[in-house]
């Protein structure tokens, strides 16, 4: 009898294992199949957006007045936090509306210097030429001590995902390279400022790398 509870633990587990693992053989079904009619037939499906992935990390190195730039609808926060994006963002995966319009990539973000306790953006730097410059971008809006929180893909590994899911590869992706190691070689080609890595997480969900960098600026 006494051995009871440890079985049930056990027993417990294997269920546990088992619907996870039949939940994700269903999502993978799903997404293969969407991909397949997207690049088929050309039927859009909206599906969740990547911060909606990894909402639940970075959250907590979100707060005070903050941003999102290049939201798609979908603000990392829904109260003090501006959307910065194309008045029409080309993605839309929310409803949250573009509270300050602004092409990013050919234009600088217009508002002041050290304005935001953390600026938020969620797969829009691979879309740069100049990744060193778009941080730089970033930085410049960012209060000294405050948080770039950076969401963008492992290139080899988003390849290798939508080919398995049949997905159509996001044309505007311009490095090859783009990851983990790149984003921090880019980081400290950066003038003028120090950082501390806050948290980090390579690719435990798909292709998504998460940076959150503690930036202070040395006058």
């Amino acid at each position: 009898m006494a051995g009871y509870p440890f079985q049930n633990r056990r027993i417990k587990r294997i269920i546990e294992s088992l619907i996870k693992n039949k939940m994700g053989l269903q999502l993978t079904l799903e997404r293969k199949i969407k991909g397949t009619l997207s690049s088929w037939f050309g039927i859009k499906f909206k599906g969740p957006s990547e911060t909606s992935k990894v909402r639940h990390w970075v959250l907590p190195y979100c707060t005070g007045k903050g941003c999102d730039v290049g939201f798609g609808g979908d603000k990392i926060l829904k109260t003090n936090c501006d959307g910065i994006d194309f008045a029409q963002p080309y993605t839309y995966t929310g409803k949250d509306k573009v509270d300050i319009p602004c092409d990013v990539i050919n234009n600088e973000i217009p508002v002041p210097d050290n304005t935001y306790d953390y600026v938020y953006t969620s797969h829009l730097i691979e879309d740069f030429a100049d990744t060193t410059d778009a941080l730089r971008k970033f930085v410049r809006i960012l209060k000294s001590g405050g948080n770039l929180v950076l969401v963008f893909p492992d290139q080899p590994k988003y390849e290798v995902y939508c080919k398995e899911m049949g997905v159509p590869l996001n044309p505007y992706h311009v490095h090859a390279a783009m990851g983990y190691d790149y984003m921090l070689a880019r980081m400290n080609e950066l003038t003028g400022i120090s950082y501390e890595i806050l948290y980090s997480n390579n690719c435990e969900i798909d292709y998504n790398v998460v940076m959150v960098l503690k930036i202070t600026k040395h006058s």
